[in-house]
């Protein structure tokens, strides 16, 4: 997810590599989470309706610098173009769960 950068997707993208990083805040300080003492990684995005759809992401490149991705295999935007809200789900083998900041995007409409 960018940090304060806007993104736009258009609503008709097929295959679109959506990536964040995985980070804990503790005293006010950030540090990446090793994405391999995780069980799973959930992708929660609502769009403009509010309607929530989950997605499952993987680490890359090892999963210690806590970059993640997840490619949308549909056009699951298509439906609404507008604002959406998109937050990650960090799930331990514990069961301990840990959440992202909500971030906003844009998905932008085809004109053809």
């Amino acid at each position: 997810m960018a940090n304060g950068t806007e993104i736009t997707i258009q609503s008709e993208d097929l295959g679109t590599i959506i990536k964040g990083t995985a980070k804990k805040r503790t005293d006010g300080t950030d540090s990446v989470l090793d994405l391999n003492d995780l069980s799973s990684i959930t992708i929660i995005l609502r769009n403009p309706d509010g309607v929530l759809s989950t997605h499952t992401a993987t680490a890359l490149s090892g999963g210690t610098d806590g970059i993640w991705s997840f490619t949308t295999a549909t056009a699951i935007f298509t439906i609404n173009p507008g604002m959406w809200q998109i937050q990650a789900k960090y799930t331990y083998p514990s069961g301990d769960i840990l959440h992202s900041q909500i971030k906003l995007f844009t998905i932008g409409e085809v004109l053809s």
